[in-house]
């Protein structure tokens, strides 16, 4: 019995190394609408962000999104924080060459898998510039 569970934890393991364990989504087409009430700005896209990661106990992160390499994952790091992804979607906006972030919202959430928690943080915000 020991056995086998460790094989599927293993199993779950190795799997979770090939997913992406953190991503940004960019929305880009608008339809001509604006993402803000400033008459000034230029609505860029509207960004969707997201860092989950497995913890040990909810303690002991096991593996969690690489907030720095956008689509990959990190083991042992607890990266699945507010301000890792708020810097991760800035970084994005930023690379759009957008000057703001308007209706900036996160969400976080866990559930439990006993003995293990798996952790998320949804991030999203308009670029404008």
């Amino acid at each position: 019995m020991l056995k086998k569970t460790i094989m599927v934890l293993a199993a779950a393991a190795m799997l979770a190394g090939f997913t992406a364990c953190s991503s940004v989504e960019t929305a880009p087409q608008l339809n001509n609408l604006r993402l803000t009430e400033n008459p000034n700005a230029t609505s860029i896209a509207h960004l969707n962000g997201q860092v989950w990661g497995v913890y040990f106990l909810n303690l002991l992160p096991v593996f969690t999104g690489n907030t720095a390499k956008i689509g990959q994952c990190v083991v042992f790091r607890d990266t699945v924080k507010i301000e890792n992804a708020t810097r991760m979607i800035t970084k994005k906006a930023a690379s759009l060459d957008a000057t703001s972030i308007t209706d900036l919202t996160s969400c976080r959430s866990d559930f439990w898998i006993f003995p293990f928690t798996v952790k998320t943080i949804d991030i999203s915000g308009n670029a404008v510039k």
